[in-house]
């Protein structure tokens, strides 16, 4: 028999041939991979170059084929010796894609790691990153070693994968727990002094509660947490996690509310998977997205690594996007207009709607065909790509999916990325409106747009859904956190879209065909332009890092190892760093953190300079100074055009701005938090002086207060959560403003008057309750008719300049909205149930 192995160069560990370009032709492949894309070359050329690094990024846009990348740089691997080669995805659905991407390459993949054929370099492992990343990994953990060896490991959507490692990396326990009420009772006295009412709201398991152990009561009281853990370390809710966690316990954050208790510490003690850390290659594939310091401060991946990122010269490859804001056109556009076009397009094509939550879901389901989360997403995506199926929601599913070709035609962003988890949703608020907090919001939007195009002659509509999100992607700040391939685009579909500006939602849907089909003269222009657009779009940044990331990562590390005095030091260098005030005092927080392992004293006297430059952060033991709340030095119509000035670039900015907090402004028990934050907002906006005294001092205040000038102001309660059903206001509400009242009278002296307010869909109170004698309520009709007058002042101001300070003071009074007229305009007087 003849031996043609003996002609070739062969295959496995030690083959001289590693070169990508020169392995990708020997692959006994599928015909639709005829050749290497000139972006594929380009990046694996360069990834041969520096393979030799422990750590590499490759970047490279959605839909450009970064799963071909990794499989060849991992053969080359394989080929030059540096195996076992492993492939991770941050899901199954992933998993499987990938081996069958591996089958149509001709490149040997198994979905075991405990295979001869991986072990001994012929195959590469494909998994979940679950798999390497638990509590009990099959590839060791901890002190039990290495267990299943990797040379070469890809991290495929390794922004998805640091959301599944932190979860992994995060203790969840419920509040029928054995130890849930054993550790609410031991931090009780800890939680009360952080917020008396917080404490009441997470006893009684309110879904919107949220309140930190201080990190003092945490550190000082961890051999009472160890105890209480460590008998229940076997159970479903420890097994995974606290393994990983045992050690680095006094580290860590907690965090109680929504009825349970979250304990993670700030970065990955990843060391704690030795399979990982030992690998001699790590590749860290990624889009083009804007934060690359979540690899260091998670991974603690290479810093210079991550700043010399691999990706393709120029904008890249990416597949005809027409993105369009439906609110750009005509902000009279509704959601149901938009759910109409969506319905009536998934007659013949798949649109897939993309929503922040499960609630949210349940809008979209009188037209939707299937609705996916993460346990019947793979089945649901499946059939989205072998034919139609209409109309398809995702629940909070912005990476990690591939919709090529007919799978997905019109992609819908549905509102804002919302946070879930208790820490996360912690770290938001402190964080809330800072550069760092909009740069995850625009990755995860950016990441959401890139679902429906999977190559560079992929197409597919995408229209971006909600006041909110309109508000957002219009922020100044914005255009900067977005690839230019993807600001190109969304300028090509403005400059589209300017000409039918005010026309209705049915003069959008032959616009949107010009992309869905591209079966006609126009649509093949507009192709054409979109192409040649591209080619001359700039290249972006290699990469974004904080600079306070590093130093925050080897912190962590130093004190691991006991070295206090170089972590206090590291974080002091990231406080300096820093030049936004809010993301300043957080980490002065953490610093005041590692101070507190040997000064107590020191400790609180940093966190109190904290909380000057956030009042978010953990409530210091000697309390928050509260800072009496002044009215605008200026006029009311003065003060609104100094604020808009600072915030507006132009009068569509402002009316995007209005519309999302006319958006916040609902009844809705699972927003109370954007209900209060869109008030302070809207004193601000109105010019009045503004204030969330509990959110901001805890000290027992009212969640709003608005100056309004001379001495007068408005006590502000909001009960945005009660069901609008018709129910009266109750006895325990009405006391509640009482108590504010009560509070204003002994933080402001006798010659400032104040108005309680309470924010209620029902302005009748219960027999049983005693209301403050001045009560006025913003009642269901109220609220309407408020939502309603901010929308016509802007619309009336849009007309003309921002700045023409006699034209607000004019606006201001006839919609009700001036100091003097607020009240009446808006607010009813309390009845009694008889």
């Amino acid at each position: 028999m003849l031996d043609f192995g003996s002609l070739g160069g062969g295959k496995g560990p030690g083959n001289a041939n590693t070169e990508p370009r020169k392995i990708f032709p020997t692959l006994i492949r599928h015909p639709r991979f005829k050749f290497l894309s000139y972006n594929q070359g380009e990046v694996l050329d360069s990834w041969h170059i520096k393979r030799t690094r422990s750590d590499n990024t490759i970047k490279m846009n959605t839909g450009s084929g970064k799963m071909l990348v990794g499989l060849v740089a991992l053969q080359s691997s394989l080929n030059e010796g540096v195996g076992p080669a492993l492939y991770l995805a941050p899901d199954n659905y992933l998993v499987g894609q990938v081996l069958e991407e591996a089958k149509a390459l001709g490149i040997s993949a198994t979905d075991d790691p405990r295979s001869a054929d991986y072990l001994a370099g012929r195959s590469i492992a494909v998994a979940n990153i679950d798999r390497l990343v638990n509590g009990r990994s099959i590839f060791g953990v901890g002190s039990d070693g290495v267990q299943i060896p990797v040379g070469t490991v890809v991290i495929d959507d390794a922004h998805a994968c640091l959301s599944s490692v932190a979860s992994q990396f995060t203790i969840r326990l419920a509040a029928d727990h054995p130890a849930y009420d054993k550790l609410l009772d031991l931090f009780e006295d800890s939680l009360r002094q952080q917020s008396l009412v917080g404490y009441v709201e997470v006893k009684n398991e309110d879904p919107n509660s949220l309140l930190p152990v201080p990190f003092w009561a945490w550190q000082d009281k961890q051999d009472q947490v160890l105890a209480l853990l460590h008998p229940h370390r076997d159970g479903d809710q420890l097994r995974f996690s606290w393994p990983l966690l045992k050690e680095v316990m006094s580290q860590c954050q907690c965090v109680f509310g929504a009825g349970g208790v979250e304990i993670a510490p700030k970065c990955l003690p990843i060391d704690v998977i030795p399979s990982f850390v030992k690998a001699k290659r790590r590749i860290y594939m990624t889009a083009t997205l804007a934060d690359d310091g979540m690899l260091i401060e998670q991974f603690d991946a290479d810093p210079v690594a991550v700043a010399d990122p691999i990706k393709p010269k120029g904008a890249g490859e990416i597949g005809d996007r027409m993105i369009i804001v439906p609110h750009e056109v005509n902000d009279a556009i509704t959601d149901d207009d938009v759910k109409s076009l969506a319905a009536d397009v998934a007659q013949t094509r798949n649109v897939v709607v993309i929503v922040p939550s499960e609630r949210r879901s349940k809008y979209w389901a009188d037209v939707a065909s299937q609705t996916l989360m993460k346990s019947n997403i793979s089945a649901g995506v499946a059939g989205l790509k072998a034919g139609h199926v209409g109309l398809t929601v995702l629940v909070n599913r912005y990476d990690g999916v591939d919709l090529p070709d007919d799978a997905c035609r019109l992609l819908i962003i549905d509102g804002l990325p919302e946070v879930h988890g208790l820490i996360e949703r912690h770290e938001a608020a402190i964080l809330e409106d800072t550069q760092s907090q909009l740069r995850r919001q625009m990755q995860r939007i950016e990441q959401g747009m890139g679902r429906g195009v999977r190559s560079g002659e992929d197409r597919c509509a995408v229209l971006l859904l909600g006041a909110r999100l309109t508000q957002r992607i219009n922020q100044p700040d914005s255009r900067g956190l977005l690839t230019p391939a993807t600001l190109t685009q969304m300028d090509m579909g403005r400059e589209v879209t300017r000409q039918i500006k005010g026309k209705t939602i049915s003069d959008l849907r032959p616009i949107l065909d010009l992309c869905m089909e591209r079966n006609t003269e126009d649509g093949m222009n507009w192709w054409r332009a979109g192409r040649e657009r591209l080619a001359n779009t700039p290249e972006g940044a290699a990469s974004h890092v904080d600079p306070s990331t590093e130093p925050v990562r080897k912190a962590f590390n130093a004190v691991r190892d006991a070295r206090h005095s170089v972590a206090v030091g590291l974080l002091q260098d990231a406080v300096n760093l820093e030049s936004e005030k809010a993301t300043k005092g957080y980490l002065k927080q953490q610093l005041a953190e590692v101070i507190h392992r040997t000064d107590p004293v020191a400790a609180q006297q940093t966190l109190l300079s904290a909380s000057t430059l956030n009042r978010r952060v953990v409530k210091p033991i000697a309390g928050i100074g509260f800072v009496k709340l002044d009215s605008p030095a200026v006029s009311q119509a003065k003060a609104a055009v100094e604020y808009m000035a600072g915030r507006f670039l132009d009068t569509n900015q402002f009316v995007y701005y209005v519309n999302a907090l006319c958006d916040d402004l609902q009844w809705d028990k699972e927003r109370t938090d954007q209900f209060e934050g869109a008030m302070r907002d809207l004193g601000s906006l109105l010019g009045f002086g503004s204030q969330r005294p509990d959110r901001e001092f805890r000290s027992g205040g009212p969640d709003n207060l608005w100056a309004l000038g001379g001495l007068n102001f408005l006590v502000i309660e909001c009960k945005s959560g009660v069901d609008n059903d018709g129910r009266s206001i109750s006895k325990d509400h009405a006391n509640q403003l009482s108590g504010a009242m009560n509070w204003f009278g002994s933080s402001y002296d006798a010659s400032c008057k104040a108005t309680p307010v309470l924010v209620h869909p029902s302005h009748r109170c219960v027999r049983e309750a005693s209301p403050h004698a001045d009560m006025r309520v913003v009642d269901k009709v109220g609220l309407v008719k408020l939502r309603s007058n901010l929308k016509a002042y802007a619309t009336a101001l849009a007309a003309g300049p921002l700045n023409d300070e006699a034209k607000v003071r004019q606006q201001l009074t006839h919609f009700g909205l001036a100091a003097e007229t607020f009240v009446p305009t808006f607010t009813a007087t309390f009845k009694s149930d008889s």
